[in-house]
């Protein structure tokens, strides 16, 4: 069985650790439940596990950049959090590479605001965008999880 490669992006600069880290554990439980239900195997990726401000295990830049840009182009799908998405450089870099390296779909949630504030260029990388991540995680079951 194939298994769903799914990465978790959104700001993380300025963050705390539980700020970048806490809606990123929930979606993943939810994308683990959902799987159970599905019967299909996923492997979620988040980038705090590598890269935070609490437990330096990175030598350099560089090498978040390389592990971070690694992971988004052998992914299935990326889901990414608005909230603060305008004012993180990172999270935007990661989906243009989605998008131009692989094509791959990239989920949004969050405030509809939130994606209408986004500049057009940071917008044609974003196939959908739903309210919640519970929405996210239901359109990734019914239609990636078959």
């Amino acid at each position: 069985m194939r298994t769903l490669k799914i990465y978790e992006a959104g700001k993380m600069s300025g963050l705390s650790f539980e700020e970048m880290n806490i809606w990123r554990e929930k979606l993943k439980s939810l994308l683990f439940s959902a799987a159970e239900i599905a019967n299909y195997q996923i492997q979620v990726i988040n980038p705090v596990n590598f890269y935070n401000f609490e437990e330096k295990v990175y030598q350099s830049e560089s090498e978040v950049e390389e592990y971070d840009l690694a992971h988004v182009i052998s992914s299935d799908i990326i889901v990414v959090n608005l909230d603060g998405l305008s004012s993180s450089d990172g999270t935007k870099i990661e989906l243009h590479d989605a998008k131009y390296h692989n094509r791959i779909p990239v989920i949004a949630f969050g405030e509809r605001k939130l994606y209408e504030e986004l500049h057009p260029w940071i917008k044609v990388n974003i196939i959908r965008v739903e309210n919640t991540m519970e929405d996210v995680v239901k359109y990734i079951q019914d239609f990636y999880m078959i």
